[in-house]
């Protein structure tokens, strides 16, 4: 893997040549191990720790030249989590099985997200993730999100159906809207040094630039609480598009009045809303922004200034593709913003060597 990106970013194809030996004999091993009964509890973190790997060569190999929307699910990455899927399945039917490992936890979380872009029903015994290692207020988190993924499942069947009952599409209304609800209480409860300085750059225009939406930006104590906020903003983005587009639906069906078109401004806003605070977060987390020596500046003030001709660092531009992937495939997004998400994804793509994301730009874009 470390190969292959490195030849699709530095540009070096004998890199490439070596990398696509050694995947193909990797492949050959992982297929023994995961096709026969090697497949004990000792090698499990291997194996899914392989599929991984296997799936991010798929994504540094690829090269976008799709001709279709649905084409991004039939990407060869997801063979790969289909495999760690079963892995997965497997240890969680062994009786008495080990407890969860890291990598165990992060797997299933990877396989949620992956599941909400080929618009996949979760299995039941993927929900509770306190079987998979998660705790304290990821588990709460966890908890909303795996509701979230299901509930957006049922919507896209609704979508799809042929007949609309009113009375499901008002219920899915009201339980994305008690979604949302939870994850802004669940964000109350957040420690306040994790909360956000809102600063404004006085940088001449025009906007947007390169990873700066607005002059408007958003500073944090430690990288660690931006990566947080900017998923909360993402799935809060998701579950009030959600929203919007089930009460367009179901304004069909009903007898328009004032507090469904009141319901479908605040879903719009509240959209709007997260949009922006996703936007002004991205300058931070990839350090195009730093936040000046506190003691040098007036009392009760926090001074930023521009990084732009710094190098982004690879592992601060993975924090940002999944919170980047939600924003630049949802319906109801502002179409500018979102050229402006789409745009910046592909670069993160382009920095991280993942070929499916540089075609985030591209018309064939995946769209949920």
């Amino acid at each position: 893997m470390a190969l292959a990106v490195f030849s699709r970013v530095q540009r070096y194809p004998q890199a490439a040549a070596e990398a696509s030996s050694t995947y193909h004999r990797l492949l050959r091993v992982a297929q023994e191990q995961v096709g026969t009964v090697t497949l004990h509890e000792q090698n499990i973190d291997g194996c899914l720790l392989a599929a991984f790997l296997m799936g991010r060569y798929e994504c540094a190999t690829y090269y976008p030249a799709l001709k279709s929307k649905d084409s991004f699910k039939s990407l060869p990455l997801w063979s790969h989590h289909d495999g760690a899927m079963a892995i997965l399945k497997v240890w969680s039917g062994s009786p008495n099985h080990m407890p969860a490992t890291s990598i165990i936890k992060q797997t299933r979380r990877g396989l949620i997200r992956s599941s909400l872009l080929r618009d996949l029903p979760l299995p039941g015994w993927m929900l509770d993730g306190s079987l998979f290692g998660e705790h304290d207020r990821d588990l709460d988190y966890d908890r909303i999100f795996v509701q979230t993924v299901s509930l957006f499942h049922e919507f896209k069947r609704l979508q799809q159906s042929s007949t609309l009952v009113a009375a499901k599409a008002e219920e899915l209304s009201r339980q994305a809207q008690g979604l949302d609800k939870a994850l802004q209480d669940w964000a109350a409860r957040l420690p306040s040094t994790w909360s956000h300085f809102r600063h404004i750059i006085a940088e001449p225009g025009p906007w947007p630039k390169n990873h700066l939406y607005s002059p408007i930006v958003y500073s944090y104590s430690k990288i660690g609480y931006a990566a947080t906020w900017s998923k909360y903003f993402a799935v809060r983005m998701l579950v009030n598009s959600m929203c919007l587009r089930v009460l367009k639906l179901s304004r069909s069906s009903l007898l328009v009045d004032f507090a469904h078109e009141s319901q479908l401004l605040e879903c719009a806003f509240r959209l709007k809303e997260m949009a922006d605070s996703l936007a002004s977060t991205i300058p931070f987390c990839l350090e195009r922004i730093k936040v000046a020596d506190k003691s040098k500046t007036a009392k009760n003030t926090v001074s930023v200034k521009l990084c732009v001709n710094e190098e982004i660092k690879p592992y601060l531009a993975n924090l940002m593709v999944w919170p980047l992937t939600i924003a630049s495939s949802l319906e109801g997004v502002d179409s500018r913003q979102q050229l402006w998400f789409r745009s910046e994804l592909a670069r993160l793509g382009t920095l991280t060597g993942a070929g499916n994301l540089e075609r985030a730009e591209s018309d064939q874009w995946v769209r949920i």
